[in-house]
């Protein structure tokens, strides 16, 4: 497991002890969001490693 992954499995068991409410619900909102930058940065970085196997620019500037 990764960081981000132990983080949010953390957040969630954290919010399980918790009565339902706000606070039970910004930590499974945290653990979701962290989900999603794990999976997203994964995608991110194989994206760019693949630009970089192929040679392509990843150069933002230009509009897509």
């Amino acid at each position: 497991m990764s960081p981000l992954e132990r983080q949010a499995a953390d957040a969630l068991r954290r919010a399980r002890r918790l009565p339902i409410g706000p606070d039970r619900n910004d930590l499974r909102q945290l653990a979701m969001g962290l989900l999603w930058l794990h999976r997203h940065g994964m995608d991110a970085l194989v994206e760019r490693r693949s630009a970089i196997r192929e040679g392509r620019s990843l150069d933002t500037s230009e509009p897509a």
